[in-house]
């Protein structure tokens, strides 16, 4: 089997797995849709498995294709490792995966994303947003180089290095501030609770501050954008815990409000990579310049 295995049908399984599409991974590959076929239908012969569903709208892997994943991106991983070793230039390059929360991505990567890419321009960044137990998974099955995360993950498999200490504030509308001056906590009792889920760290954190008032809220309301969230509570229809930094706009033009915390609520994101995995020269790159740029914050 093994003479049969090559890289650039790992490098289109891999594309498939993230666009979710033939399609999609054609025009990030630059093939043709039959092409990617192709060198899916080589890998589905030579491993005598399907890898993936044929839905109506893209595809998703099979169980088969998840066992596949971890030793393709391995695969294409220690390629790219011989490459960088084998390079005769001294600037790197290639395909940096990173995992991370939108919420860290929006307020605090732009500035960093901008020098970086100026300066090493033959390195390709993508991002895969997610919440923390994503972002996980996608290290631990080698499907990224590194995660952001807010807390470091209780593994023993993977390393966190700490980066940056982010505030969370519970944001309102003007008019639920109101509310809560006259009334105090009970005020929140018919509120919605806002947030990317149970899932999310930020809702988790956020239900034991409120549970120490005795509030238990009416409902609650899960978003994947925190655009979305921060509308939605400024419109009035719930409260929510979100990074200081994401709503540092809106609270000096008073569209929302921070209401007051017996103590400051605090997480610490920073960089997760695999143990078993060195990061090769590209990831290396990202990794040790966000550490250095926000080591100057």
């Amino acid at each position: 089997m093994l003479e049969a295995w090559e890289g650039r049908f790992f490098i289109t399984f891999a594309a498939v797995l993230e666009e979710k599409s033939f399609s999609g991974a054609a025009d990030r590959l630059g093939y043709v849709q039959s092409t990617v076929t192709s060198h899916i239908r080589h890998l589905e012969t030579t491993s005598g498995k399907k890898l993936f569903h044929r839905l109506p709208r893209g595809v998703e892997p099979t169980e088969a294709g998840l066992q596949l994943a971890p030793y393709a991106y391995q695969f294409i991983q220690l390629g790219q490792s011989l490459q960088d070793a084998l390079s005769t230039s001294d600037m790197p390059s290639g395909i940096v995966r990173i995992g991370a929360l939108e919420s860290f991505a929006i307020s605090h990567l732009p500035h960093f994303l901008t020098g970086f890419l100026k300066q090493f321009t033959k390195i390709k960044l993508h991002l895969n947003p997610g919440l923390q137990h994503d972002i996980t998974a996608q290290i631990v099955n080698h499907r990224a180089d590194l995660g952001i995360v807010p807390q470091a993950p209780e593994r023993d498999d993977l390393l966190f290095t700490p980066l940056i200490e982010e505030s969370l504030v519970l944001i309102c509308a003007p008019a639920l501030q109101e509310r809560f001056e006259r009334l105090g906590w009970q005020s929140l009792h018919e509120c919605a609770f806002i947030s990317f889920g149970d899932q999310c760290i930020y809702h988790t954190y956020g239900r034991d501050v409120l549970r120490e008032f005795d509030v238990e809220l009416a409902d609650q309301l899960s978003f994947s954008s925190i655009e979305l969230i921060k509308q939605t509570v400024a419109c009035g229809m719930g409260i929510a815990f979100v990074p200081e930094s994401n709503v540092t706009q809106e609270v000096a033009a008073g569209t929302l409000l921070s209401l007051p915390l017996k103590q400051e609520l605090t997480m610490t994101h920073g960089i997760i990579t695999h143990k078993s995995r060195e990061p090769k020269a590209a990831a290396q790159a990202f990794i040790q310049h966000l550490k250095s740029f926000y080591a100057k914050v």
